[in-house]
């Protein structure tokens, strides 16, 4: 999965990004960020290691969860007090990598899940990306459920 390495790279700025130029809400922010970022590394890995052990089932919690804490950090990420630390260059650039990110996290799944359909016991996957609030729906129709 792409989206591991991408994940690992971000968790890296993110360990690598001196605190002590930032105010405290700037602190906080960047401590909730690498929270969710491991919180996700985990989830990917866990799905990745689901699927490649053809436990399905697991795999498809690990996606569940992985998408709510996918629209948390969206959710997060636009409230007004993050948004105006975007004028931060060294914030700006952490958020827009967690964008892509997440967006690279959400399509790996979602290939995984096309290209394996039959072994998910998948009749179809459809994808709803909206921007206000910023969110990700996917409905997964399960055989025979």
């Amino acid at each position: 999965m792409i989206a591991k390495d991408k994940i690992s790279s971000l968790r890296e700025e993110l360990n690598n990004l001196s605190e002590t130029n930032l105010s405290i809400a700037e602190q906080g922010i960047l401590q909730f960020i690498k929270e969710q970022v491991d919180k996700e590394e985990e989830l990917v890995s866990n799905f990745d290691k689901s699927t490649s052990e053809n436990n399905y089932d697991k795999a498809i919690s690990d996606f569940f969860q992985l998408i709510q804490r996918t629209n948390l950090m969206y959710a997060y990420i636009m409230q007004p007090s993050v948004l105006s630390m975007l004028s931060n260059e060294k914030f700006s650039k952490i958020v827009q990598d967690l964008l892509d990110c997440i967006s690279q996290i959400i399509s790996d799944v979602v290939l995984t899940f096309k290209h394996n359909m039959k072994q998910f016991g998948l009749d179809s996957v459809n994808v709803n990306i909206t921007s206000n609030p910023p969110s990700i729906s996917i409905s997964l129709a399960i055989k025979n459920a």
